[in-house]
């Protein structure tokens, strides 16, 4: 029972990792293609954060299945098998997806409109979407640097 419990908190964590060298060397690298329409209105001068997207589907919505797919295998296949351990890291990757999909796609980006998510009062929650429309919308070369999600460079945090 803990060690699942670990393998879902580290899972998690690892998909931080997995998400920050994706987006650099991925989604900004060889999928570019699939990617750039995430980043169509960067430079659209005073855009507010719901229009840093094109509304309804983005070929960046097919990193969504990118990574719900290995989440996927590994909770049907520990299900299958018994294997508690796979499915720990299923849920690991699972709920790092519920969080990036909550935080980027509502709070960051208003995909939904769900009121008490679009304007959070956290501090680390400001910081994560000041970090991310940096990346967005850089106004020096360490802005674009912000790929990952969670961590982000502690200049965010200050006001």
């Amino acid at each position: 029972m803990i060690l699942n419990i670990i393998l879902v908190i580290v899972s998690f964590a690892f998909m931080e990792f997995v998400a920050w060298s994706n987006h650099k060397f991925v989604m900004h690298g060889f999928l570019w293609k699939w990617h750039a329409d995430h980043h169509v209105n960067d430079h659209k001068k005073n855009a507010s954060q719901t229009e840093l997207y094109n509304p309804g589907f983005e070929k960046n919505d097919y990193f969504f299945l990118v990574y719900a797919i290995p989440a996927i295998v590994l909770l049907v296949l520990g299900l299958y098998s018994s294997i508690s351990e796979l499915i720990a890291v299923g849920i690991g990757i699972s709920l790092y997806g519920l969080t990036y999909f909550t935080i980027h796609d509502v709070m960051i980006h208003q995909r939904l409109k769900i009121p008490f998510l679009t304007h959070p009062k956290s501090k680390y929650l400001q910081a994560v979407i000041k970090a991310h429309l940096a990346h967005h919308r850089g106004k020096n070369v360490k802005d674009f640097n912000n790929y990952g999600l969670l961590i982000f460079q502690p200049r965010f945090l200050k006001k």
